[in-house]
């Protein structure tokens, strides 16, 4: 059984518009058909697959929220038929890749149809992250409920009436009860499309705290041990305000046998706080240290790096610059290589000075920080690079300047040192010959929060 529910839509709503494609009427009825037959070819035919039943939709928990508040969505799937299913189940976190089949997905428009901007982090290189999935059984009569934080795919900062496409494609599969085994094909497709709308109303801070503190409360009884923190620190590193400082810092800070949460939320959400205390909170975890507790992990204080050269702040570059002597390997390179978005002569001269390196891995580090520019000033130090007597390093500068330049100059792993001479000499060719013109694309903007 498939439910599909479609929310009444106000008088006024633009016909030429956002409301044209999404107010009840002839599309609606178009799609409700087609998906009614598609749930008839999936489970119709077939007699043993005829007792799974469900009803699954999205809802709001009320008509109307203030600016700021946390805005959730919830999507709830009911067993309506005889036998057991299983399906995935990962929430609050929306994922960053964008055609995960799995994930539910939401449009959000305001009254004249224009789609909200969508906040989500814009890592520089790609999403690094991969999404890890569970299962959830579900007996007969059995309800499940996933809670989504809609402003992690809307920016939700005016007061005004909005209108939420939200569509959910949930394969369910057999589960056997004896053996505790999950069968290899789905029985059928939960699928979930509904129209909806909420209000948001102007908000004082008067207003919008006593709305967030049952999240501070729960920061507040870690110590007690809070059982379940996902969604407070989804709401805190999510839409952080100046007073959740000291629970961002405890976030990224945790103490070494705190496992609960992913300290690089805690990161994330002083990033997007983005005030002077939450960039020096920042900075004391990539610098390190006991007192970091578990946040001096080097991967923690990697991504900290990362997150000070997504900023761009000249003021991070002494700092940074001035923790090279005495770091890591690993930590050279986070810093070499995050010194490339400062476009900061001070960290263009620490990068310069590091291709001369004793050590491969900071040349390596040093080339792919000078990528970052993105400026032609660097192709003829990159060029010399081609001849490292390092093979490692020589193709990292061969990549550095096909990325950078659009030239498709290869340089073949196993290439010996007469190979990368060649190519050095091809790389010169191309420089005299479009010195004069050559303009590097720029990248757009980006940054992990």
């Amino acid at each position: 059984m498939f439910e599909m529910v479609f929310e009444e839509r106000p008088a006024d709503c633009d016909p030429r518009g956002f409301c044209s494609s999404l107010c009840p009427g002839r599309r609606l009825r178009d799609i409700w058909f087609a998906v009614m037959l598609a749930t008839l070819l999936v489970a119709g035919g077939r007699a043993a697959r005829a007792q799974v039943d469900y009803v699954a939709r999205f809802t709001f928990e009320k008509p109307a929220y203030r600016v700021g508040e946390p805005v959730f969505c919830t999507f709830t799937i009911r067993n309506t038929g005889t036998r057991p299913f299983a399906f995935s189940y990962r929430s609050p976190w929306r994922a960053l890749g964008s055609n995960l089949p799995k994930e539910p997905r939401f449009r959000v428009a305001d009254a004249k149809g224009r789609r909200l901007p969508d906040p989500a982090p814009k890592p520089c290189g790609g999403a690094k992250e991969g999404v890890v999935y569970g299962f959830v059984s579900l007996p007969p009569g059995g309800t499940h409920r996933e809670r989504w934080l809609l402003n992690q795919w809307a920016r939700l900062s005016e007061p005004g009436r909005y209108f939420v496409r939200a569509e959910r494609h949930l394969p369910l599969l057999g589960f056997d009860p004896v053996t505790e085994e999950l069968s290899k094909k789905p029985l059928a497709f939960a699928l979930a499309i509904n129209e909806l709308s909420f209000e948001l109303k102007p908000a004082t801070e008067d207003e919008l705290q006593p709305l967030l503190e049952p999240y501070l409360k729960a920061f507040d009884d870690l110590a007690r041990g809070t059982s379940d923190l996902s969604e407070p620190v989804l709401v805190a590193t999510a839409l952080p305000k100046p007073y959740f400082l000291d629970r961002l810092v405890r976030l990224a800070r945790p103490s070494p046998d705190e496992h609960r949460w992913d300290a690089r939320r805690g990161l994330e959400g002083l990033a997007r706080l983005g005030t002077a205390p939450a960039w020096a909170a920042i900075l004391e975890i990539a610098r390190g240290g006991e007192r970091n507790g578990a946040a001096d992990d080097p991967a923690l204080r990697g991504y900290a790096i990362l997150l000070l050269g997504e900023k761009g702040d000249p003021g991070f570059v002494a700092p940074l610059v001035s923790m090279l002597p005495g770091a890591s390997e690993e930590i050279r390179g986070d810093i070499l290589r995050a010194l490339g978005f400062f476009h900061s002569p001070r960290a263009n001269q620490a990068l310069f000075e590091r291709l001369h390196s004793s050590e491969p891995r900071d040349r390596v580090n040093a080339i792919l920080g000078l990528r970052n520019l993105e400026t032609k000033d660097v192709v003829p130090a990159l060029i010399a690079m081609v001849t490292d007597p390092e093979p490692e390093v020589r193709q990292v500068a061969n990549f550095a300047l096909r990325s950078l330049t659009g030239v498709s100059i290869t340089l073949s792993a196993r290439t010996g040192e007469a190979d990368a001479e060649h190519a050095s000499a091809r790389w010169h060719a191309w420089w005299r010959a479009h010195i004069a013109t050559f303009t590097p694309p720029r990248a757009a903007p980006c940054h992990d929060w």
